[in-house]
């Protein structure tokens, strides 16, 4: 039984995850009560330190949630319903604090941003502000934490922070961020200047479909391996995997044309997914 308290705390943890990312919410929500209340405790940790920059550009609050972090794993717990969220969750299950960490070192990368150089380092960042998501949630997601779980939790992860940057390419070039790997923008002969659009360069969609290749591929890896997570897991990692995924058909769908403009999954597409999820799991016996 959840003391009254703590269940506070999980509720506004549950709030905010229910008005900035519903369709995370609606996956999750389907896990376990104990298990869905610490997504969400999770959830609003890696929301405070997002905003801090995306929203805020403050990377002051970032290093005061560093600090606040360092306490908390010296047995501190600062008195705001996140971090007690967050302390309730680590007593319950066998989270780890690192990934918590690195996730704040990622954070801070976009304050000094640098184009990645090549398509490895595209990769430490995606892990560092995505991947370390998936481990903070594979406890939760897998019992017992296997080595596999873990490395398809961070695959998730990556992927899809691969296809938020694929989305997101003229909204990010107007931020004076360029995600796309500095040397195949070169290989492929995509200038600076082809990001600002509106239309895409053929040069262009040949490097976007070269990544989306890359995250679709760890999508397909992940689907074929759902039996390393629970049972009552596999439906929300599946559920988000097709919604991603279907971000990328979209853009396909758009002819490209995403460089004006933000790509959306319209809500009668999510309820489809979610049909096509649940029909998917018993077709492969992953819900036995």
């Amino acid at each position: 039984m959840i003391d009254e308290a703590i269940q506070k705390d999980l509720n506004w943890c549950e709030t905010l995850i229910q008005h900035n990312s519903s369709s995370f919410y609606r996956a999750f929500r389907k896990l376990p009560k104990e298990q869905a209340q610490a997504v969400f405790a999770i959830y609003a940790f890696c929301r405070i330190a997002d905003d801090a920059i995306d929203v805020d550009n403050n990377p002051e609050m970032v290093k005061a949630l560093a600090d606040k972090l360092a306490a908390f794993e010296a047995g501190e717990t600062p008195d705001e319903p996140m971090w007690r969220a967050l302390r309730w969750a680590f007593e319950t299950f066998p989270l780890k604090i690192r990934p918590f960490q690195e996730m704040l070192i990622g954070q801070l990368l976009d304050v000094d941003f640098k184009q990645p150089e090549s398509f490895n380092n595209l990769l430490d960042y995606c892990y560092l502000v995505a991947g370390t998501v998936g481990l903070m949630l594979c406890p939760l997601l897998a019992k017992p934490v296997t080595s596999e779980a873990e490395k398809l939790s961070v695959e998730l992860g990556i992927a899809m922070q691969l296809t938020n940057i694929l989305r997101d390419v003229g909204t990010d070039y107007r931020l004076n961020r360029i995600y796309l790997p500095e040397d195949l923008m070169i290989a492929l002969g995509v200038n600076p200047e082809d990001l600002a659009g509106p239309e895409p360069t053929p040069e262009l969609i040949r490097l976007w479909e070269c990544l989306a290749t890359e995250a679709e591929s760890r999508y397909n890896r992940i689907k074929a391996n759902l039996k390393v997570f629970d049972k009552t897991a596999r439906l929300p990692v599946l559920l988000s995997l097709l919604y991603y995924s279907k971000i990328l058909k979209r853009c396909r769908k758009a002819h490209y044309r995403l460089l004006d403009q933000r790509i959306y999954v319209p809500n009668w597409e999510k309820l489809m997914l979610f049909v096509t999820a649940n029909g998917q799991l018993l077709l492969t016996g992953f819900r036995q």
